[in-house]
């Protein structure tokens, strides 16, 4: 299935950030590691206030204070500890929507077996993934700030929960913007006009401010699509035709038990 991603705010599709392909990305990390043969790349120096919220964060001492109109998410896993320090100080700086377009992009980055193997790989020098960090990060023109905090998850030695970060940086996000997922599985890619309605239809369901659009891609489905929303995903519309033909046969299937029975 391919995942095709679509920002909705305030039921208003916008394409989502541009971010290195995996092609692309598979070719920069070649790239690169052929670099290392001559030796390990630049470091960098981490952020003060990044540290400091991280340590604060993921030791547990999370609290409901900081700066005003700051939102500090209680998350009681290491990796929920660290995407709520690096979403508070984002919040702090007035830097929120780029923070959160860097982590969606590392998050379509880290979709790369090689890229992501090799970053968490517990044998790799951490000036080595630093390196290709930096590269990427610049070709994906990633803030300061994201490539600091991904060169202190290096140093911390928990760059292995990175997608796990990512998770909840997300949800977090969503948290903080009121902002309502869906997921609309469809046979061909849904245009933008129609997920523009089909957000309209979803935010008038379940009154979040904004709406943002996952369009996955299943030609299973024949026609059609299904949506997939609400808490967990727990909310669900199915108007394919897959699904149609599966209610068809549940009803013959039961119509024939019935005229069994006499």
């Amino acid at each position: 299935m391919e995942a095709l991603q679509q920002s909705v705010v305030g039921s208003k599709v916008a394409a989502a950030p541009a971010v290195v392909g995996v092609g692309a990305t598979g070719s920069r990390v070649a790239q690169v590691k052929m670099g290392f043969v001559a030796g390990s790349g630049s470091s960098f120096k981490g952020n003060g206030a990044l540290v400091a919220k991280v340590g604060k964060a993921v030791s547990g001492a999370s609290s409901s204070g900081g700066s005003k109109g700051v939102v500090v998410m209680n998350r009681d896993s290491a990796a929920g500890g660290y995407a709520s320090a690096l979403a508070e100080l984002s919040q702090a700086n007035n830097d929120l929507e780029k923070i959160n377009q860097d982590i969606e992009g590392l998050g379509e980055l880290l979709n790369n077996k090689e890229l992501y193997e090799f970053i968490v790989s517990p044998v790799v020098d951490g000036d080595k993934k630093k390196s290709i960090l930096k590269t990427l990060a610049e070709d994906a023109k990633f803030s300061p700030t994201t490539v600091s905090f991904l060169n202190l998850m290096v140093d911390k030695k928990r760059i292995e929960l990175i997608k796990d970060v990512v998770k909840e940086f997300e949800a977090i996000y969503n948290d903080i913007t009121d902002t309502q997922v869906a997921n609309v599985m469809s046979a061909v890619k849904i245009e933008k006009p129609q997920l523009a309605l089909i957000a309209k239809k979803i935010q008038s369901l379940c009154g979040a401010k904004n709406v943002r659009i996952k369009n996955i891609v299943d030609p299973s489905l024949i026609a059609g699509f299904i949506v997939q929303y609400g808490k967990d995903g727990s909310r669900y519309i199915d108007m394919s035709v897959k699904g149609q033909l599966d209610r068809l046969a549940s009803q013959f299937a039961a119509a024939e038990q019935a005229a069994g029975a006499f």
